[in-house]
């Protein structure tokens, strides 16, 4: 099993993401598992939602206490997160509002950038390459200064937040808010570096991606909309696709797992002790 003796040291982003990886495949029937619960739970309004969240955070919490040589069973770590049950839905509902105002807000800026940039630089060649030319190149260039801003804005916002659900599960008397807070504090230093974690993990990921999702949905193209066929495979990538959420869901928190134990001894200099 993986543990920090085996990964000594400030971990680069591949460590990070070949910890969360070996972590996930020491204990698969037990991450598999507890990621089949989380997808059933989220057909429940309300109470199975938060249950989802909650069962999200276990896993994390089972990673990072594998890792620190502290391994825990899933009923020792359940029943050090069910506490926190509606802590983990508040933290899902405030995820859900600072994204769509980070979206919102995005959208705003990068627009008005884009536009003041499409107008600055529509004008400039204008005067040298003629209207029609001019106006073009101010349109292509304003787009491109949107996408740029609306994407490294996304980006950097994501990387902040990566592992807001992670604190609650693991450090106690925290909150919802606290723990965006400290998801906040300990990727200051480090949202290129958490970045770089986020591709590593999403190339891993990239062949069950392919084979549940992309080409299923391929597939559909070749067949005539509306017939028997089309809702066969319809029903089948639909089943595809939710059997490969479910596999490379506890990679992912396993790796956030990992992830918070490195930058928080990178920040505190500390073992995690709890």
């Amino acid at each position: 099993m993986a543990s920090s003796a085996d990964f000594p040291g400030p971990l680069n982003p591949g460590n990070v993401v070949s910890a969360g990886l070996k972590l996930y495949r020491d204990r698969f029937k037990t991450y598999l598992g507890l990621s089949v619960r989380a997808y059933l739970w989220l057909l429940v309004p309300i109470y199975g939602w938060a249950k989802y969240f909650m069962l999200t955070g276990v896993m994390s919490r089972l990673a990072c206490q594998d890792l620190m040589q502290q391994p825990e069973s899933v009923e020792v770590a359940k029943a050090r997160v069910n506490p926190k049950l509606w802590s983990f839905f508040g933290l899902g509902l405030l995820m859900v509002v600072i994204i769509l105002g980070a979206y919102l807000g995005l959208v705003m800026v990068g627009g008005l950038a884009g536009l003041l940039a499409g107008l600055v630089t529509g004008g400039a060649a204008t005067a040298v390459l003629g209207s029609d030319i001019g106006t073009g190149v101010g349109i292509a260039f304003g787009v491109l200064v949107f996408v740029g801003i609306f994407l490294i804005g996304l980006i950097w916002l994501v990387a902040r937040l990566l592992i807001a659900e992670v604190p609650l599960a693991i450090e106690p008397q925290t909150t919802a808010s606290d723990s965006i807070g400290r998801s906040w504090m300990l990727s200051r230093l480090s949202v290129v570096r958490i970045q770089f974690v986020v591709l590593a993990a999403f190339l891993i990921n990239l062949p069950v991606i392919l084979v549940t999702n992309t080409f299923p949905q391929l597939t559909l193209g070749s067949v005539t909309p509306d017939s028997a066929a089309f809702w066969i495979l319809y029903s089948l990538s639909i089943v595809l696709s939710i059997l490969g959420n479910m596999l490379v869901l506890p990679f992912w928190q396993t790796v956030k797992g990992v992830l918070y134990y490195d930058l928080r001894n990178r920040r505190e200099g500390v073992d995690l002790q709890t």
